[in-house]
């Protein structure tokens, strides 16, 4: 991995002014073999998504998987799972200047379309101006103000405020287009558009999608030379947990990531060469509609938080793997640098008597064990993806709970496609669901509070703070982080964030997400391990999937 240096301002993942960037490998897994697609067939799993949609349009609520990382890139990857670790991808040097307000970035001169085209500075100005242009295509609420090149390899950026709190998503999320193929889709047309056969920059090309079943080829004039080690990329689909299961469990997927139930039995002990890498990278939430119905109130969401046990939840579904989040919602030990100090000892406050003092607080009355306000009971409907068997659990568990308390639970299951439908246009009173995926606290907190970020109820986002949360204290503080110029002055604002988390409770933290990632030893190697956390190891996170897949090598008694 590169070892980076910085002047200027310091951040929790230092923008690096003049910031050079080497391209070796080695460290990742790169191959000697100048053609990459030497091996044969490295099978996924995606999850319970059932059919597959032939759909890559990296704006669209659901794209396939295989669209973030796989045929579509970023300019860096900065590792998931380690902060402040970035390797070059499409670009190999940036240089943020003018206070967080303008970025300049070199793209590597070797890298092209997989229609052969050559990829240049021009794509990357192109494609921040067309988000520049239209919301809609702004996925990531950049403030952009301008994109401009510098000859055939430099694009200068330039942004209406501090960008500093968007660093992880200009450099490592938003994904670049060929100019030469969008530019020719009609404005109105670009969100829509399914974008069946896609022209991207990844080391794969799309050669069929069929029911459950999807598979990439590997190009074999992959800027990375000997990338990727295997010369299709197979996803299967399955329609629940229990199919995945069934299917890993087998030895049918060299690389899942489906919950596993008592894993240790039903995996690990079915094969010595069966592996689990285990990095959690995320919180799971109740996530409520701030915006409207009941959970719109404070102390409904606070009620809701004090009647859950959550560690019975972790020890009944999973075995005590998945520890009890904090009240500020913050992943520890990732982001101990910006913990209040004063809260580092803060649990989630639980019991009858909180939730009758909320409840009350807001004017609700019992009758019949049931809260009631107006004559109405208190229920809620959380939704959640019916194939996602732990997250089933997980609310029934909730609703037992909810119901002790006096509060009615409405369990939703549903369709993935529905699911995220409603999460992105924020028509749901509650979902369970998670957040995180980024080394960075401030692209965390930005991408959960930010009320930037998600417009009006009934159109859609992508991004986050799917719950269309709105507090301008915490705005406040996301802008004051992201011009700071020294970590130590910023503290201040993550620990006001922390505050206002714990005061509004904007989600209901549940528990640190599990990320189990299961590994055929007997198929493939070279893939992310504790000892070796070069990205992070899920198959289905955007885009460290893509890195990984790649580098990802056939196993020396693989067939």
């Amino acid at each position: 991995m590169i070892t980076r240096t910085t002047a200027g301002p310091r951040r929790a993942l230092a923008a690096g002014a003049a910031l050079a960037l080497t391209a070796t490998l080695a460290a990742c897994g790169g191959g000697k073999n100048n053609n990459g697609g030497g091996g044969g067939v490295l099978t996924v799993a995606t999850g319970s998504t059932g059919n597959f949609v032939r759909n890559f349009n990296p704006f669209a609520p659901q794209p396939l998987q295989a669209t973030h990382g796989m045929i579509y890139e970023p300019l860096f990857h900065l590792n998931a799972a380690k902060a402040g670790e970035i390797e070059p991808w499409l670009a190999t040097k940036y240089t943020w200047s003018d206070g967080g307000r303008k970025l300049r970035v070199t793209v590597r001169s070797n890298a092209t379309w997989n229609d052969k085209k050559p990829f240049t500075a021009e794509d990357v100005a192109w494609t921040f101006q067309m988000a520049k242009d239209d919301k809609a295509l702004n996925q990531y609420a950049l403030p952009i103000a301008s994109a401009s090149t510098e000859g055939t390899y430099t694009a200068v950026i330039t942004f209406t405020k501090s960008a500093y709190t968007k660093e992880y998503f200009i450099l490592g999320k938003m994904k670049m287009l060929p100019k030469h193929i969008w530019s020719k889709i009609p404005d109105k047309e670009r969100a829509t558009t399914l974008n069946t056969n896609p022209v991207g920059s990844g080391p794969w090309k799309v050669k069929s999608v069929k029911g459950m079943t999807m598979d990439l080829v590997a190009r074999d004039d992959y800027y990375f030379k000997g990338l990727p080690h295997f010369k299709v990329l197979r996803y299967r689909s399955f329609t629940g947990n229990s199919g995945v299961t069934a299917a890993v469990t087998s030895g049918q997927i060299d690389w899942g990531g489906g919950f596993i139930p008592d894993i240790k039995k039903n995996y690990l002990a079915k094969d010595k060469n069966f592996e689990l890498v285990n990095i959690p990278l995320a919180t799971t939430f109740f996530v409520p509609n701030a915006q409207r119905g009941p959970t719109a109130d404070v102390n409904v969401r606070k009620a809701i938080s004090a009647a859950l046990d959550r560690e019975f939840m972790n020890r009944s579904v999973y075995d005590g793997q998945a520890p009890v989040a904090n009240p500020m919602a913050l992943l520890l030990p990732n982001y101990e640098s910006v913990l209040d100090p004063s809260l580092k000892d803060a649990v989630i406050e639980t019991g009858q008597d909180k939730v009758d003092t909320y409840l009350t607080d807001s004017g609700y009355t019992k009758s019949g064990g049931m809260w009631q306000k107006d004559g109405k009971k208190l229920s809620v409907t959380v939704e959640l993806v019916s194939g996602w068997t732990d997250y089933v659990s997980v609310a029934q568990l909730a609703k037992q709970q909810l119901k002790k308390a006096g509060i009615e639970l409405v369990v939703k299951a549903e369709s993935y496609a529905q699911w995220t439908n409603n999460r992105a246009r924020g028509q749901f009173q509650m979902l369970l669901d998670n957040s995180g995926y980024t080394p960075d606290p401030r692209a965390y907190y930005a991408q959960l509070l930010d009320s930037s970020i998600p417009p009006k109820i009934g159109e859609s986002t992508n991004v986050g703070n799917f719950g269309r949360y709105s507090n301008p204290i915490v705005d406040k503080a996301l802008d004051e982080i992201a011009a700071g110029k020294d970590l130590a002055k910023q503290k201040r604002w993550y620990y006001r964030i922390q505050r206002e988390f714990i005061k509004d409770m904007p989600a209901i933290p549940l528990f640190y997400g599990q990320n189990e990632q299961e590994f055929n030893g007997n198929r493939v190697t070279g893939y992310p391990t504790e000892d070796n956390l070069y990205a992070a190891p899920s198959i289905w996170l955007d885009p460290d999937g893509g890195w990984v897949a790649a580098r990802i090598k056939p196993a020396k008694s693989g067939q």
